[in-house]
Order: structure tokens, then sequence, then C-alpha cells
């Protein structure tokens, strides 16, 4: 399975996250934002640095529903440069924002040569008040082999549930990795 972390790099969540998964030997997938990216260009190369995968997540978030496709393919093709002229060598993933797309928008990701990556486990860990709301939605709800898990490393108690759900994936025999050493299709 794979721990997958959306709409940072955050200056002070961020590292949070990245200490707890380095502390338990996990590698994950982190989808950044291009504007965030340009503010944080260390943070995304420590992301990197420490093993785990970096994809973009468009540069500004747009609600992909309310902006043409052409945005979205401008919003796409920017936030890859940003992280190529950061980390030197180009990005593959794309997780669009919302997890939204239109035909055009699949085209336009595929012209730009983006993999699109969305999730099948959501524990809505941005909108829950506490760590403990998301280690008991993971309790009510456990992963399985196979989930791609959508968290936030923005979200202030991810990082505190982040430990339990670590330990809660490995109590049930799952492996965690990056996105491509767990699905070997490129």
């Amino acid at each position: 399975m794979c721990l997958t972390f959306d709409d940072g790099p955050h200056p002070e969540l961020t590292p949070r996250v990245l200490d707890v998964l380095a502390a338990e030997d996990v590698k994950a997938t982190f989808f950044v934002m291009g504007r965030l990216a340009e503010r944080h260009p260390d943070l995304v190369r420590r992301i990197e640095g420490e093993g785990h995968m970096v994809g973009h997540h468009s540069h500004s978030h747009p609600n992909p529903m309310s902006v043409s496709s052409l945005t979205m393919l401008r919003e796409a093709r920017q936030a890859s440069k940003t992280l190529r002229d950061i980390l030197g060598h180009p990005v593959r993933l794309y997780r669009p924002p919302h997890g939204k797309l239109r035909p055009l928008d699949f085209i336009g990701a595929w012209s730009l040569g983006q993999t699109i990556v969305l999730w099948n486990v959501d524990p809505k860990d941005f909108s829950r008040s506490s760590s403990e709301a998301i280690t008991d939605w993971f309790e009510a709800n456990p992963l399985r082999g196979g989930d791609l898990v959508l968290l936030h490393d923005t979200a202030p108690p991810t990082s505190l549930a982040l430990r339990s759900i670590i330990v809660g994936a490995r109590r049930s025999g799952l492996r965690l990795d990056r996105l491509d050493r767990w699905i070997r299709w490129w």
C-alpha cells in the first residue's frame, strides 16, 4: 500500500510528516503544489533526498470544474517546470486538484508526459479536528493491500496520527512504500 500526501510543502507541517516517516522507515509519495514548491524549494529537495517520490498537484490548486482545460494544462505545465528546475529532472506523477478531470484534462496531462494518480482511501484528514478523529477513522476502515491513501501534509492533526496509521498498517501485515516501487508500470 502507499501513503500519499497532497497540498504541500508546508514549512512547519511537512517536516513533521517527514520526521515521522523517517522514524518509521517508511517511504511515501508527495504531490506538491508548484507555487508552494517555489517558496520552499529546500523542502522539496528534502522530500526527494529522504527517498520519497515527488509528483505535482498543479501550480495553484484551482477547482478543475471552475476553470478551462487550457488553464489546467497551463497549471500542470507550470508545476512540472517548477519541479524540474528545483529537482533537476522531470516529475511524471500528477494528481489533479480534487481528483477531478475532464477528457481534455486527461489529454493535456498525457501530452505533457504526466501519469495521473488518484486514490481509493480518503479519511478526509484535512477536515478532522484531531489526530484521534483520524486514527478512529482508520480503525473503523482498516487498510488493505493495494490501498492508495490520500493524506495532507498541510493538515495539523495528520502528522500526529501518522505513526498510528503506519503501526496499524504493519499490524495488518501491509508493506508501505513509494508509488513507483508499489506499482511497476513505468
